[in-house]
This record gives C-alpha cells, structure tokens and sequence, in this order.
C-alpha cells in the first residue's frame, strides 16, 4: 500500500476508533512495516489516554454558576455562551479526537533528562487555547499612555516576578491588552494582539519549572500553535491559521518572541 494513500486525518481516525474494520486492518498492516509512523501512532495514543486521565472527570463536572450566569450576557456581538462551547469543544477535541504534537517546520524539541521535570504540555496546551478562544477585548487590560513600561509593571506585580513584554509591530499585530488568569502552579499571565482586521495572537506564560523545550508545534481543532520553555516558564503562541504560509508567519513570530523574552 502507497504511503501517500494514507492522511494524517486517518491515522486521528485510526487512534480514534473511526475507521471502518477494512480500512483499519489496511492501516494497521502498512503501520507495521512502517516503525516511524507506528511510533507516531503509538504517541497519538498515549496522548489520548493521558488527556483522558486528566480530563474525563473535569468534563463531567457541572459549569461553575459564575459561567453559567455570564452565559446569559452578549459581549461585542459575540454570545458568551458560543465562546465558552468553543471552549469547552476544544477539551473535548483535546481528550477524544487526540493534540497532534511534534516538532516540526526544522525546530527539534530538546531532549529532556530524566531526572528533571517534563512540561505538561497538555495542560499548557488546554489553557492556552481556552484562554485565547475566550478573550474579549473589553475583559483586558489595554495599554495605558505609560505603554509596554505599564503593562510589565502590572503583570509583575500580580505574578510576583518581572515578565517581558513581547512586540509583534513588524508583523502588523499591535498589543491590546494583557490580563492574569488562575493556574495550577501560580496566575498565568495572556497578551493579546490584533492586526488590523480584527484577527487575534495570543501568548499564555505560566510558570513551570521544567527542563526546557525548544519551540514546538501543536494542532487543537482549528487553532495552531507554538509553544516552548525556558526552564522557568512555559509559552504558548495561539492563532487559527488557514494554510502552511500562515503556519509559517506564526512560527516565525514564535521565534521572535522566544528571541525578544530570553535576552
């Protein structure tokens, strides 16, 4: 059988159970003679179970009364209650359908010691997207006359150490606000900008005490992102992206921002 007969939507489908029994026994034969893209599987399959073991018993849960009751309000003509079931769709993406991650597009993930902490990069991966997908401009901070100087300053002070301020002007995305949001190591901090059409990148740092890893590519749905870590916090560069040009331009805001914040 062809390799290029054979998708990355049918190996989701395979880890997922989706395939009709034909169609699997073909997949599965040619995995065999296959060991790297059988390894792929194999990590696609792991990732799932851990989600599952992280995430089956938060989706059970009943939503919180203060969501519940924003869920009746509309903000900037987009209905709460559609941000937060994109939200939630994401985690349930996340734990049924599987996060594709790799390092791709030439940048390696480092190779990690034993010894130190992993990144939990389902965690990361979940409240970046969750965060990016609920952001409303009127929920931020916006960028006082005392500019960046400001922003870093009020972050600083919430996240009880100092944090850079990253700039994407030369990609045409200005700043529009930063807020402090909860995590489960200490508040997290989300920028958020937009070009001039309205389109929004986010970056979430929280802070995680890990090995390091360079920057990596991640696939939730529709939203694509680049995340890494510099042993003292994890990034997650957040955006929809349309094709690998525009995957591209993310990547290269990435290392920008990865360059801008470890100076």
């Amino acid at each position: 059988m062809s390799e290029d007969r054979i998708s990355d939507s049918e190996l989701n489908a395979l880890v997922d159970g989706e395939l009709d029994p034909a169609r699997q026994a073909e997949i599965e034969a040619w995995l065999a003679d296959d060991p790297e893209s059988a390894s792929r599987v194999a990590r696609y399959r792991a990732q799932n179970a851990g989600l599952h073991a992280l995430y089956d018993d938060i989706l059970n849960e009943d939503i919180p009364p203060k969501i519940a009751a924003a869920s009746q309000n509309s903000r900037a003509g987009v209905p709460p209650w559609a941000a937060m079931a994109a939200a939630i769709a994401l985690i349930v993406v996340g734990a049924a359908g599987g996060w594709i991650v790799r390092g791709e597009a030439g940048v390696a993930p480092v190779v990690q010691v034993a010894a130190t902490p992993r990144i939990d990069t389902q965690e990361l991966m979940v409240r970046a997207s969750m965060a990016h997908v609920v952001s409303h401009e009127d929920e931020l901070r916006a960028v006082s006359t005392s500019g960046k100087a400001g922003v870093g300053d009020y972050l600083a002070d919430r996240m009880g150490k100092p944090i850079r301020v990253p700039s994407l002007e030369s990609f045409g995305y200005r700043l529009i606000g930063s807020r402090v949001l909860p995590d489960t190591d200490g508040p997290a901090a989300q920028f958020v900008f937009a070009d001039e059409t309205g389109k929004k990148v986010s970056l979430y740092v929280r802070g995680e005490q890990a090995d390091g890893v360079d920057i990596t590519y991640a696939l939730a749905d529709d939203l694509s992102m680049f995340y890494w870590n510099d042993s003292d916090r994890s990034y997650a560069m957040v955006t929809r992206v349309d094709d690998e040009q525009g995957r591209e331009a993310l990547l290269n805001a990435a290392r920008m921002v990865h360059g801008q914040l470890s100076r």
